[in-house]
């Protein structure tokens, strides 16, 4: 069940249509039953496993709190619960990465073809559960918090519940913190200017995921998988058309999500703001997964020591911090190789503003020098966060460092203009003055929202409910 389909708009449709009419139990409810619709509609058992997930992290973050009221908190139940949530997911997502790679070490047959062996043998087949990272690393910061002390007195279950489980966005973020959200969970409210604000990020999601990303991915999917034998230019496209394909099927899930929480009265933080106008690498992580970029700062890089033991240490610290990150969107070397790949630029970004030395002057037009050198970059890490394997990310840098010519791509026209769409959707997340511009007109905001509803509806009636799922949700 995606937000780009009919049965998952005629789910929120009921749900809206009733939560205002409820007292603040009957929503909590409400949405814990929508909730569990919405999850169990992928896995039954996933769901269960979840659940029994969720109570374990509960009882322990209460524990923690509990003895921190007596005096300091258990760091072994702190590790405990860790330990469960990391194993959990290391299991699911990596088993048949850390076996193979053990096979291919040992060499051991049966674990190079772990995969092929164990479908054979015992028709077995590990399937990781939708939006498990995402959970899991909002379970894991409600527990360190509560450990910290950041979150201070108990939670009855039924608040947690809401909070873990709020369905417009606990299978691809943003990524909550109770500290943002806990405050406002009993106090949903639903202005005109909310509901207007809500109505246009829904929509606005919605084109981008159906519109854009969709018919980006149509064009590029099978050039992906199979690279070889097409033209150096294709070559090219396919890492800055990926760009706007994942810009705008993911920032379209966030718009959707912050959209339908505003409807039901909440307020979830931003996760794009404007990242292809962005000036240098350090800059697009602050406007890039935004959440999650302040997760890997809060729960890993600042407990490794953040900066605070020097430049080397530090440098160590930004390296292991997004190699990390690159691991944790994907069960392959090439995500390491990404996150590894953007932690040094970085670190050489990081070296040379401290000893002030400037490559560009200042001026609007090596401004856009520096946003064509940063957005260059990224579409060059793309190679590997995009690609399937190894084997195709340098097929395509061969490619392209021979400049060799082969078959054109049908879609290519298609494929670049969609993406220069991408592009300038990033302009309002960007730029305040326009987002501003847009806020000061209400009469301009309900034109787009009657304009905007329409086309979605042919959008989703033409494609919704055969659109591929959200690209996160596999993460």
């Amino acid at each position: 069940m995606v937000f780009n389909s009919t049965i998952f708009v005629l789910l929120f449709l009921f749900v809206f249509l009733l939560y205002w009419f409820l007292p603040i139990r009957g929503k909590h409810s409400l949405i814990i039953v929508a909730s569990v619709l919405f999850y169990a509609w992928y896995s039954v058992p996933f769901f269960i496993m979840f659940i029994t997930v969720l109570g374990v992290n509960y009882a322990v973050a209460m524990k923690l709190i509990e003895q921190r009221g007596q005096g300091r908190p258990s760091l072994a139940l702190l590790w405990l619960a860790i330990g469960l949530d990391l194993s959990i997911l290391a299991f699911f997502k990596y088993f048949y990465l850390f076996a193979s790679s053990a096979g291919n070490l040992f060499g051991i047959p049966y674990l190079i073809d772990i995969r092929a062996n164990l479908l054979e043998d015992y028709n077995l087949k590990i399937i990781l559960p939708i939006g498990i990272s995402f959970y899991i690393f909002q379970l894991i910061a409600f527990v360190v918090d509560c450990y910290r002390g950041t979150i201070a007195d108990r939670i009855d279950f039924r608040r947690f519940a809401v909070f873990i489980l709020f369905f417009p966005q606990f299978i691809a973020g943003p990524i909550l913190r109770a500290t943002d959200f806990l405050p406002q969970i009993d106090n949903p409210t639903l202005t005109v200017d909310r509901l207007r604000r809500g109505m246009l990020l829904l929509i606005f999601g919605a084109i981008k995921k159906i519109l854009i990303a969709d018919r980006i991915g149509a064009e590029i999917a099978g050039a992906w998988q199979n690279p070889a034998g097409y033209d150096a230019t294709v070559y090219l496209l396919l890492p800055v058309a990926f760009l706007g394909q994942i810009f705008a099927d993911f920032s379209g899930y966030t718009d959707m999500a912050r959209g339908m929480g505003k409807l039901l009265g909440y307020e979830l933080p931003e996760n794009f703001k404007g990242p292809f106008f962005s000036k240098s690498m350090s800059e697009l992580w602050t406007r890039w997964h935004i959440t999650l970029s302040s997760w890997l700062r809060d729960y890993i890089y600042i407990p490794l020591g953040g900066s605070r033991r020097g430049e080397w240490q530090t440098s160590v610290n930004l390296f292991i911090t997004m190699a990390l990150g690159g691991f944790w969107h994907g069960a392959t070397w090439n995500m390491l190789i990404w996150g590894a790949f953007i932690g040094t630029v970085l670190i050489i970004e990081r070296t040379l503003r401290l000893k002030q030395v400037r490559l560009l002057p200042e001026g609007r037009f090596f401004n856009v020098l520096r946003i064509c050198y940063t957005f260059g970059l990224f579409a060059f890490s793309g190679v590997f966060f995009a690609a399937p394997g190894l084997e195709q990310s340098m097929t395509l840098l061969r490619g392209v460092a021979l400049w060799e010519r082969g078959l054109p791509l049908p879609g290519f026209g298609a494929a670049l203009s969609l993406t220069v769409l991408a592009f300038l959707a990033n302009i309002p997340g960007y730029y305040d003055s326009v987002k501003q511009w847009i806020v000061d007109r209400p009469v301009l905001q309900n034109a787009a929202i009657v304009c905007g509803t329409f086309l979605t509806g042919i959008l989703i009636f033409m494609y919704g409910d055969v659109a591929g799922a959200f690209l996160y949700f596999a993460f």
